[in-house]
């Protein structure tokens, strides 16, 4: 009904929705690029770039190739 979905953070993202967001540069969905589901955000601003990705499955292959958002350590080192 034209409201963005929910995307959970471990969600494994294809190769192509990826390779869109390096290269069009109107390709800025919210709840891929800020994450949180992105409800309410459909178009994230400039300033986040494309988000913090790393291959999951399948490097090189533009078929199988997939992605999760990266997360970020703990700023104490111990994940708390």
């Amino acid at each position: 009904m034209g409201e963005t979905r929910d995307i959970p953070q471990n969600a494994r993202i294809h190769y192509s929705a990826i390779e869109r967001m390096r290269n069009v540069p109107d390709y800025r969905p919210g709840n891929l690029i800020i994450g949180g589901g992105g409800r309410g955000v459909c178009t994230a601003p400039p300033e986040y770039g494309i988000g913090d990705w790393e291959v999951k499955e399948s490097r090189g292959d533009p078929i199988k190739e997939t992605f999760v958002r990266r997360v970020a350590a703990a700023a104490n080192g111990n994940g708390a």
